[in-house]
């Protein structure tokens, strides 16, 4: 198994990322709302505050999406969230995000049921 890690700086490819993982199967994964830590430590470190400048065209908020899949679902997913954030470049120029994988050793769920109940 895999976690798929999404971070999408563009919020105008958010919905062509979501879109991407439903087209490959995907119908569960987490989005939370993120900060780089060029920001962070511009907005909350006072000696830092003359960077900011360079972080001037950044947004101030990022998506951070994440899901665990089977590895074989993990290699179809990639190249379609890839085509859907990056357009199929890999460059890092005009970076509109991350996207990587980790592999995931042992996963658990909850069914939902109320009774402590999990399914691996």
């Amino acid at each position: 198994m895999k976690m798929i890690v999404c971070v999408v700086n563009d919020p105008d490819r958010v919905q062509d990322v979501l879109t991407a993982l439903l087209e490959v199967g995907i119908t569960t994964a987490t989005v939370i709302e993120s900060q780089g830590m060029g920001r962070v430590v511009t907005e909350q470190m006072p000696i830092f505050a003359g960077f900011r400048n360079l972080w001037s065209g950044a947004r101030p908020y990022n998506k951070t999406i994440f899901t665990v899949v089977d590895d074989e679902k993990a290699e179809e997913a990639m190249h379609a969230l890839r085509d859907a954030m990056f357009g199929g470049r890999q460059d890092a120029r005009g970076a509109k995000g991350v996207l990587f994988t980790v592999p995931v050793l042992d996963f658990y769920k909850s069914t939902g049921s109320g009774q402590g109940e999990t399914e691996r």
